[in-house]
């Protein structure tokens, strides 16, 4: 197992908890997580901070670079030299990543970057809505979970409160959900789907643990 290495893509909604699942594989295998996701928030923050027009695809997409965004060993992103990884989680910046992640010029972007990252140095685990079937589509293991939008909005908010960020009520939560899941299930450009080859898990009712030890079955059984 030791010499053996492969790249890991998961797929899943908004708050199924794709990362922690991510990272804690990465932990596991001494692997590299790259967040798709989180390179979507970055770029919507900066949007947000320099007041760009959230409709306006070439100005978001020329207002930042690759050599802006520093991902360190401890999973924290730093953007322009300031750490970002507690601003980026904000219920907003949430809402303009959905937006914008329908533009195919920052995902192509975003993708070629996570590709040749991979390309170079097997042992990566990239999370998203589209890592099985466009950021890493020769993932030697491919997961998609899933949750119900209810419990989702519980982990949201329980997320939220221990990295102390204002999340607002459970219905307001729940309604933002809803209409990110609306939004990557029915845009034009890579939606969030089930690809072929890609093992489903239901993580509803699952503690943190038990999807771990689901997930990680598969992945041992591909490396020994």
């Amino acid at each position: 197992m030791k010499h053996k290495r492969i790249n890991i893509a998961i797929d899943g909604p908004s708050g199924v908890g794709k990362t922690v699942m991510a990272t804690m594989l990465a932990q596991k295998l001494n692997y590299k997580f790259l967040s798709s996701g989180s390179f979507y928030r970055i770029i919507a923050y900066n949007a947000l901070i320099q007041n760009i027009n959230l409709d306006d695809e070439q100005a978001i997409n020329d207002a930042w670079d690759f050599h802006d965004i520093d991902i360190h060993d401890d999973g924290s992103f730093i953007f322009k030299g300031k750490d970002v990884s507690k601003e980026i989680r904000a219920d907003e910046v949430s809402q303009a990543a959905s937006k914008i992640a329908k533009y195919g010029s920052i995902r192509e972007k975003i993708n070629k970057f996570i590709q040749s990252y991979g390309a170079a140095k097997k042992g990566i685990i990239v999370d998203g809505r589209d890592a099985t079937y466009r950021i890493l589509p020769q993932a030697e293991v491919k997961f998609f979970l899933w949750a119900s939008s209810e419990e989702r909005a519980l982990r949201r908010i329980k997320q939220n409160n221990e990295l102390g960020i204002p999340s607002g009520s459970y219905e307001e939560v729940l309604q933002s959900i809803k209409e990110r899941d609306y939004n990557d299930m029915n845009r034009k450009i890579d939606p969030l789907k089930v690809s072929e080859g890609s093992i489903e898990i239901d993580t509803s009712g699952m503690s943190i643990e038990e999807n771990f030890e689901a997930l990680y079955k598969y992945v041992k059984e591909k490396l020994e």
